[in-house]
């Protein structure tokens, strides 16, 4: 095996491991983003309330996970502008 070819395969070992630290620390914020954008779907689908699915409601709920959505409910019922 040539030099260049160790060297790449290390490269490839250090950026799997960096990418799997990344996406293990970013999957709650997905899994809470997506959680949100369900349960706003469905407010509006049932016509309850309508919540705005928008960057801004997305990222609460996401960071604040289930206490963020309730965020966003209780300003949008408010009149809040999202």
């Amino acid at each position: 095996m040539s030099l260049g070819l160790i060297i790449a395969f290390i490269f490839s070992i250090i950026a799997a491991l960096l990418l799997y630290k990344i996406l293990k620390t970013l999957w709650p914020l997905l899994y809470n983003g997506l959680l949100g954008i369900g349960v706003f779907w469905l407010l509006n689908e049932i016509g309850v309330i309508i919540v705005p699915i928008n960057i801004w409601t997305v990222l609460i709920a996401a960071i604040g996970g289930i206490f963020g959505v309730i965020i966003v409910i209780v300003l949008t019922g408010l009149g809040f502008p999202m």
